[in-house]
């Protein structure tokens, strides 16, 4: 048994038994007749579950490893973007070498969606799929679980308490990305704890120590080559869960504190998969070979990287100048219609933190970059 069997992907010989599981799960059949079919399994519940379980067992029928199961992954993936995006773009990609593994550090807007559009850029482009850090903190029920692990998904373990089991928690996550590296496996990992619901992409420099916890005998910047990062933006036009977001800041600004409703992470996981994103850009950033003295200082070259290669959209800059008391000048006044329209789906108590969630991304990324520009002597 290796140190890492209760955070890693399945194995190809466990797919088919946990996707038969999978397949008979009354959970998972139930979550999927309302999601899919709301209307008509209020009234015939019998009917659309029997459908979802066969349409189930008839999709994974005959898959029996992870490259199976993506694949039909890739397809849903497709429909997604198709469906839930006017444009998506993947650039840089002349920046990654065919064979060779990377640790992806990318902004973190969207639970699921992040990793999704990496992977189906990478898949593509004929390059393997990463395996995917995840929170144990957001793993609410077994099946999330089993379809994340069939997804490459590992697990960070935070849900852990006491100093000791913490530090050996983050030990074992080290040593797992590391040793995924150095077989040949890529890692998509978020560049801080959660979401960036403000739009304040941001890096933190625990994420950093954690990498090289397992190699502090060893000068950082060895080990930072040895894991080749590459940072990586994506940026979306508008967010599926911006009301939601806006929401939870505004009860936070009020009350101190929110308490997430049972379900309410699987909800922003599906909203944000399938809903309306706009435009959507990928972009690799060049992989991290620098002389690096302290975590913060590699943490302050991904920002830099990320925020370089964001793509600012009207919304963001009309966001802006709402809340700095401008009119809508800076967009066109179809754009301005369709902004405010967008607007008002927002409760009036938090509309100033959903401009706000917008705004931030121009703000952020000029202070970033001017700050990079004053240590580089620019």
């Amino acid at each position: 048994m290796s140190d890492f069997e209760d955070i890693r992907p399945y194995h190809d010989h466990e797919v088919s038994d946990a996707l038969a599981k999978l397949a008979a799960d009354p959970e998972l059949i139930d979550f999927l007749s309302g999601w899919l079919a709301p209307r008509t399994n209020k009234f015939f519940p019998g009917l659309v579950r029997a459908g979802i379980a066969w349409y189930l067992r008839r999709s994974v029928k005959g898959v029996n490893d992870i490259a199976g199961f993506q694949n039909i992954v890739a397809g849903y993936a497709r429909k997604l973007v198709r469906e839930g995006t006017a444009e998506f773009l993947y650039e840089g990609f002349e920046n990654l070498e065919p064979g060779k593994a990377y640790l992806f550090i990318s902004n973190h807007r969207d639970i699921a969606g992040d990793s999704m559009l990496l992977d189906y850029a990478l898949y593509l482009n004929n390059l393997e799929t990463v395996r995917i850090a995840i929170g144990d903190n957001l793993v609410q029920r077994d099946f999330a679980t089993s379809l994340m692990r069939l997804n490459k998904g590992f697990f960070i373990k935070r849900s852990v308490e006491g100093p000791r089991k913490a530090y050996a928690a983050l030990l074992q996550s080290s040593q797992y990305i590391r040793h995924s590296i150095d077989t040949g496996h890529s890692i998509w990992i978020a560049q801080s704890e959660g979401r960036s619901k403000d739009g304040m992409d941001v890096t933190d420099p625990a994420i950093i120590k954690m990498f090289v916890l397992g190699d502090r005998k060893k000068p950082l910047s060895d080990a930072i080559r040895e894991l080749h990062i590459v940072p990586l933006s994506i940026s979306y036009e508008f967010d599926p869960c911006d009301v939601l977001k806006a929401t939870e800041l505004g009860r936070i600004a009020k009350e101190g504190h929110y308490e997430k409703p049972p379900g309410e992470d699987l909800l922003s996981l599906v909203r944000g998969l399938s809903g309306r994103k706009g435009r959507v850009i990928l972009r690799f950033g060049e992989e991290l070979s620098g002389e690096f003295e302290t975590p913060e200082e590699v943490a302050a070259e991904v920002d830099r990287q990320i925020m370089a290669n964001l793509e600012l959209f009207p919304v963001n800059y009309w966001a802006l100048a709402k809340i700095q008391g401008g009119g809508d000048s800076v967009v066109s006044k179809k754009d301005a219609l369709l902004l405010t329209q967008r607007l008002k789906n927002c409760p009036p108590e938090y509309r100033n933190f959903w401009l706000q969630m917008y705004a931030n991304p121009v703000l952020n990324r000029e202070r970033i970059l001017g700050e990079a520009s004053v240590e580089h002597g620019d």
